[in-house]
């Protein structure tokens, strides 16, 4: 596909370029950044393909040739820029196209606002889309409020968020919706999986605690694991989720102290470790060993497998450059991270979080 010849009206209309506008190619599909570096010129052609397309799905319009011309030419109606009566200086021809190009900018922005407004969020269009009666609770004080639901799960909203879920859970499963954010403490029944929609994520547990923040101008949306393991699934958080089944294999499994962050622009879903992992508990049932970390010549091998037991975070490294590395240190409150920078400061090394593992570099021990 020759794309350098594309017009504006080609873009929208071309399936790959609205699947990688929208976040729908793989990962590891980077053509439209690297022609993007190829021909930085047509990255203002790009910016009004993405604008227009952003119009017509927030209208919910068919994308086809003929909407897609009457939206440029509506689009182009409201930039039309001033025709100077007298023939243009130099200075005023270039003062006409800087000024034409705020005036655009600013109508566009305009345009875009107006018409989002306009639309319901995705939190009412997942609840319009519900067939059972539903109950909302909203939290407008400054305190969190706690909402018990009749499995026994207690959900503890944060002030100006909103939460819905049925009368009664169906027979197969559990289903609640969030805008805002909540900590999630739920009762676990293997038959019966509860799931969280929050705008564009979806959370499917058996039976955890995690806290998710999802508010609807927010950049990015955060599902927060402190117990336990739960799937997360990346979506348009539109209403044809619900009916869909889960498909785990397309989300992100989390474990106790793995976070994921999922950004809006661009649409990007990133597994890493919490802010401030905790030392893990019988209740998260993993391997958990004496949180002891009064290091007295230990070897390196042990040093790293006692904080990997102890916060259920992997740990990888090169066992053949640390092999004589052994580390004396009386550490005990610390937090994960300072435990680790006191630590490759006497193994001469660097550690960096990678997809909620934490990678060390180093130059090995005498």
């Amino acid at each position: 596909m020759n794309y350098i010849e594309f017009t504006t009206e080609d873009f929208v209309l071309d399936d790959y370029f609205r699947k990688w506008v929208n976040g729908q190619l793989p990962q590891e599909d980077d053509f439209w950044e690297n022609w993007l570096a190829e021909y930085p010129e047509k990255m203002e052609m790009i910016r009004q393909a993405e604008f227009v397309l952003k119009a017509l799905e927030m209208e919910h319009t068919p994308i086809d040739e003929k909407r897609v011309s009457e939206k440029i030419q509506q689009i182009l109606q409201l930039t039309e820029p001033v025709i100077w009566r007298d023939k243009p200086t130099f200075f005023q021809n270039n003062w006409l196209k800087i000024a034409a190009s705020v005036a655009c900018i600013g109508l566009l922005m305009w345009y875009f606002l107006q018409t989002r407004s306009q639309l319901p969020t995705k939190y009412e269009q997942l609840i319009t889309a519900q067939a059972a009666q539903s109950i909302e609770k909203i939290n407008n004080t400054n305190e969190p409020l706690k909402v018990s639901l009749s499995d026994g799960s207690v959900i503890t909203l944060q002030p100006k968020s909103r939460l819905s879920f049925p009368s009664t859970f169906a027979l197969d499963k559990r289903e609640v919706f969030l805008s805002g954010e909540a900590l999630f403490d739920i009762a676990k029944d293997v038959h019966k999986p509860f799931l969280v929609y929050a705008n564009e994520l979806v959370t499917k547990v058996l039976g955890t605690s995690f806290s998710i923040r999802a508010f609807e101008k927010d950049q990015s949306v955060v599902v927060r694991v402190f117990t336990g393991r739960v799937s997360v699934l990346s979506g348009k958080g539109g209403t044809q989720q619900i009916n869909q089944p889960f498909n785990q294999n397309e989300g992100v499994i989390l474990t106790p102290n793995q976070m994921v962050v999922f950004d809006r622009l661009p649409e990007r879903l990133t597994k890493t470790l919490v802010e401030n992992p905790r030392i893990l508990s019988v209740d998260d049932e993993l391997p958990l060993q004496n949180t002891s970390f009064n290091f007295d010549n230990t070897p390196i091998e042990q040093v790293f497998e006692t904080l990997e037991k102890s916060y259920g975070v992997k740990i990888v490294y090169d066992m053949e450059v640390l092999k004589n590395c052994t580390v004396t240190a009386p550490l005990g409150e610390e937090s994960l991270y300072d435990k680790l920078n006191l630590i490759c400061k006497v193994i001469r090394a660097n550690y960096e979080v990678v997809d909620a593992q934490i990678v060390i570099s180093s130059r090995g021990c005498s």
